[in-house]
C-alpha cells in the first residue's frame, strides 16, 4: 500500500520543454542526476588542483587527470551497469542505443568507473613519465567527493534505493510516483513535465517487466489532468535511506584520506587506503539496498559485494608489495623542470613543522 508523504526527489530540476533542431523536436532539461555529476566533478577538480599545488606538483596536470577521470568514470560505470542489467532492462528497451547513452537518468556502477578511470590516468602518467603513485594520492580524495555528489544524484533520481524500513523508522524515505520539476516551462505536457516514473516506486508498484511486455505504469507526462494531483500524492512504503548513507560514507572516507595524506610516509598509500576502506563500507551498505537481490544468511551476495571482497584483497596485497618500493616515487615538478635530484617524501605535518 502506498501512502502520501512530503518526501520528494527531483529527477528534473528545470524542464525547458520541447525545442526544435534540424526539423526534430527534443526535450531540453537539466536533470538532477547530471547536475550533481557536474558539481561533483567541478569540486573534485578544485580539490585536486589545491592538493597538487601543496604536494609540489602541477595543478594543470591534476586538471587533465580530472578530465580523464570524468570520461573514464562515466563511461566505465555506465558500461558496467549496461552489462549487469542487459537482460533485465536494455535488451527489452524500444531504443536500446538511446537507452544505453541515457546517463542523465541514472544507472552507474562505481567500480566500473574506477577501473577505467585508473587505467586512463595510469596510462597517461606512464606515457608522460610522471610519478604515478604521487598523482594517484593527489586525486584519490576527489574520487570520494565525486562519489558523494553521485549519491546525491541517486537521491534526486530515486535510484540505488534502500530496502524496506520499519514504518516508524525516523529516517525512512517514501519516494513518489514521479516528481514535478523544480522549474517547469514545458507547455506541451502536464505538471510532471519530462519526469519519468521514479525507479523506487516502479520497483514496488510494478516490479520488473516481463519479456516483450510494454511499460506497466503510465508515463507521468501522459497522465490526464484529472489524475496528476492524485499521482503526485502517491508514495512508496518506507525505505532505508541508502543514498543518504552513501553520501555520508563517501564524505567520511574523503575526510579520512585527507587526514591520512598529511601523515603518510610512502607515496601511493592514500590510494591504496581507499581501495581498502571503501569496499568494506560498500559491502555493508549493499546489505540495506533494495535494488539488487541478496541474502547474507544464504550467502547470496550482490555483484558489488563480490567486487568489494576482491578489491579489499587487492588493496591489501598491493600495500604489502608497496613496502618494498621506495618511499618517494620520483622528483617533484619543480625538480623535474631543473633536473634536480629527487627528495624524500614528507607528510603535510612534517612540511608544516619545517616551515615553523
Amino acid at each position: 500500500m502506498f501512502e502520501a508523504d512530503s518526501t520528494d526527489m527531483r529527477q528534473v530540476i528545470v524542464d525547458f520543454g520541447q525545442v526544435g533542431f534540424a526539423g526534430l523536436k527534443m526535450g531540453l532539461r537539466i536533470y538532477g542526476y547530471g547536475l550533481m555529476l557536474v558539481l561533483g566533478f567541478g569540486l573534485g577538480i578544485l580539490l585536486a588542483r589545491w592538493r597538487a599545488r601543496r604536494m609540489g606538483e602541477s595543478p594543470e596536470t591534476a586538471s587533465t587527470l580530472g578530465l580523464l577521470a570524468l570520461v573514464g568514470g562515466v563511461a566505465g560505470s555506465r558500461l558496467a551497469y549496461v552489462i549487469e542489467r542487459w537482460d533485465s532492462h536494455f535488451s527489452r528497451a524500444d531504443d536500446t542505443l538511446a537507452e544505453i547513452f541515457n546517463v542523465s537518468s541514472g544507472g552507474l556502477i562505481y567500480y566500473g568507473g574506477v577501473v577505467l578511470a585508473v587505467v586512463l590516468i595510469v596510462g597517461y602518467l606512464a606515457a608522460k613519465r610522471m610519478p604515478i603513485r604521487r598523482y594517484l594520492d593527489i586525486i584519490t580524495p576527489s574520487l570520494m567527493i565525486g562519489l558523494a555528489f553521485g549519491r546525491m544524484g541517486c537521491l534526486l533520481n530515486g535510484c540505488c534505493y534502500g530496502g524496506h524500513a520499519h514504518p516508524d523508522f525516523a529516517l525512512g524515505m517514501r519516494f513518489p510516483y514521479a516528481a514535478k520539476p523544480l522549474v517547469n516551462l514545458d507547455k506541451e505536457h502536464n505538471a510532471f513535465g519530462g519526469a519519468a516514473v521514479c525507479p523506487a516506486y516502479y520497483a514496488q508498484a510494478a516490479g520488473p517487466p516481463a519479456p516483450h511486455d510494454g511499460p506497466l505504469l503510465l508515463s507521468p507526462q501522459d497522465l490526464p489532468d484529472g489524475q496528476v494531483e492524485r499521482a503526485a500524492a502517491m508514495r512508496t512504503v518506507p525505505l532505508q535511506p541508502a543514498q543518504a548513507y552513501g553520501i555520508v560514507n563517501a564524505l567520511l572516507i574523503g575526510g579520512i584520506l585527507l587526514g591520512y595524506s598529511r601523515l603518510r610516509r610512502r607515496e601511493g598509500t592514500v590510494f591504496l587506503l581507499m581501495l581498502i576502506l571503501y569496499p568494506i563500507t560498500r559491502f555493508v551498505l549493499e546489505s540495506i539496498r533494495g535494488d539488487n537481490p541478496h541474502s547474507l544468511m544464504s550467502f547470496q551476495l550482490t555483484h558489488n559485494q563480490y567486487t568489494s571482497i576482491g578489491t579489499v584483497v587487492l588493496g591489501m596485497a598491493m600495500w604489502a608489495l608497496l613496502r618494498a618500493a621506495p618511499a618517494s616515487c620520483g622528483a617533484y615538478y619543480a625538480q623535474r623542470l631543473t633536473d634536480q635530484p629527487p627528495r624524500s617524501v614528507r607528510s603535510g605535518r612534517a612540511r608544516k613543522g619545517r616551515r615553523r
